[in-house]
């Protein structure tokens, strides 16, 4: 960025509007199962965000590959999952 003086610079991160549009909102998704002796053993399984507009998307914790999904609600449903605002 040779040719861009510092003031020319574009700023990566947007201040939100309160009256006119909606901030992002963090989730995960977690799955519960049960271990050997029956307690229940709650596992993150995804990590999200709640874009504007309603569409969310996803990385998974473990690796893998992230997701593109209409709403947290859609990722939940085919992750088989819990969504848990954050």
């Amino acid at each position: 960025m040779d040719d861009v003086h510092e003031s020319e610079q574009t700023p990566v991160y947007h201040a939100v509007d309160a009256g006119t549009s909606e901030a992002p909102r963090l989730f995960v998704l977690v799955q519960e199962d049960l271990d050997e002796d029956y307690a229940v053993i709650r596992e993150v399984v995804a990590y999200g965000i709640a874009l504007p507009g309603g569409a969310a998307a996803t990385v998974f914790a473990r690796g893998g590959g992230f997701g593109r999904w209409i709403s947290p609600e859609s990722a939940s449903r085919r992750l088989h999952s819990e969504l848990v605002w954050v």
